[in-house]
């Protein structure tokens, strides 16, 4: 059995990405989080996890950790940025979050601990004609938020040149579906059901067509697992529908699915938005079969998981 280490795992995209692991047998999970994050998401994993909590930037505490549990795969989920992040939001992740994780990077590149890091598809490779992106293409994040994937990765892959860091690169699409938070500041379709719920305006940056990958959250957990078995190192690794929508779309199939139309309020565009993201997958299918939720069906089981009485 394999011991595997989740670092923010009690997040959206952490507590679907855990799930098949602490439902099988193939690996004991652990989880680490700061002292005050909430960790309502995995409370159902009790007893079939073991949650640790601690800083990033506590080098000694987490090296310890890793070695009394004897640790084979590091999980990297963290991230405090969002693509409208300022430059000072920049800063503290760089000393919160960035240089911590390069830090680490040699430590587990001693110990032939495999480092996974999830990155950001969505931002990375910036703004650009390209139909669909390879993991090959050039990186030109225009936000900080993508700035602070592409340095992690460029750390990950200059250890992995100096050290041999084992490691896997994830650059997920725009990932949705149950578990996600309506009241945020980030995932579309999370934040427009929770302006319908609550009958307010949803504001859309630009005209609406601009376009995206989305990625049903069950899917990307499949996915994730399946390449974590497969034992893949050293590799980047796109993974998302290949499918773009624009908002507008979007906004189509949530009104196809509710009761009542979204609200709509057009504002002028950022320039931290990307106008097109699609993510080309070749590479994913190459390794894994990947199962793909139709967006229009992805869309209303979410809103009807919403609206289930819990």
């Amino acid at each position: 059995m394999k011991n595997i280490l989740f670092i923010g795992g009690a997040g959206f995209i952490g507590s679907n990405l855990i799930k098949p692991f602490v439902m099988g047998a193939q690996y004991n999970v652990f989880v680490y989080e700061t002292p005050l994050a909430n960790v309502s998401k995995i409370s159902s994993f009790e007893g079939k996890m073991t949650l640790i909590r601690g800083f990033l930037s506590d080098y000694d505490f987490l090296t310890t950790l890793v070695l009394e549990n004897k640790i084979d795969k590091v999980v990297h989920l963290v991230s405090t940025l969002i693509p409208g992040s300022t430059y000072d939001d920049y800063k503290r992740e760089y000393e919160n979050i960035i240089f911590p994780t390069i830090k680490l990077m040699s430590f587990f590149a001693d110990r032939k601990i495999e480092f996974i890091y999830f990155s950001s598809g969505g931002t990375v490779y910036g703004n650009d004609s390209n139909e669909k992106f390879k993991e090959d293409d050039l990186l030109a994040p225009i936000s900080y938020y993508g700035l602070s994937k592409q340095m992690i990765e460029n750390s990950i892959l200059f250890e992995n040149r100096v050290s041999k860091l084992r490691y896997l690169i994830i650059r997920p699409s725009n990932p949705f579906g149950p578990g996600q938070t309506l009241n945020g500041n980030q995932g579309l379709i999370a934040v427009a059901i929770g302006k319908i719920l609550s009958k307010e305006e949803l504001i859309i940056w630009g005209d609406g067509n601009s376009v995206r990958d989305y990625m049903y959250i069950d899917d990307l957990s499949d996915a994730f697992f399946q390449l974590i078995n497969s034992n893949i190192e050293n590799d980047i690794i796109n993974m998302g529908s290949g499918f773009g929508y624009s908002i507008n779309d979007i906004i189509e199939h949530l009104n196809a699915v509710v009761i009542e139309d979204v609200k709509v309020r057009y504002e002028k565009s950022r320039s931290v938005d990307v106008s097109r993201m699609v993510l080309d997958i070749t590479k994913l299918h190459s390794y894994i079969s990947v199962q793909h939720t139709p967006l229009a069906i992805g869309i209303k089981q979410f809103y009807d998981f919403i609206k289930e009485p819990k």
